[in-house]
């Protein structure tokens, strides 16, 4: 499951680390991406068996750009939906720990089946 997030980070062609990566000291890109798994449940039980597993993820785009703000969300939803997420909505702004890197999230969710 996570090749297919590393892959929509991949295309886009930013940096993405964990959320949390970067320090107060740290050199922040120009512009980048953040993800956390916040919860990843199985579930379709039958005789005490899991069938899938539902991966869900937030998904934060920081940037010293804000004309990019909008536009590269746009473009991480058209590619998760291309990887077959579920994305739901169009995403929140969020506050960062420095204020010249205005940034977005969204919650993306995966269903990962078992065979």
């Amino acid at each position: 499951m996570w090749a297919k997030l590393e892959n929509v980070f991949e295309q886009i062609g930013l940096e993405y680390s964990r959320q949390g990566s970067y320090s107060d000291a740290s050199e922040y890109p120009e512009s980048f991406f953040t993800f956390w798994n916040f919860d990843s449940p199985e579930e379709g039980f039958y005789d005490n068996e899991a069938k899938r597993t539902v991966w869900f993820w937030q998904v934060y785009y920081y940037t010293r750009n804000p004309a990019t703000l909008y536009s590269m969300m746009d473009e991480f939803i058209r590619l998760a939906k291309a990887e077959g997420f579920i994305v739901e909505g169009r995403g929140t702004d969020i506050q960062s720990d420095r204020p010249d890197y205005p940034g977005r999230m969204i919650r993306i969710k995966y269903l990962e089946e078992y065979l």
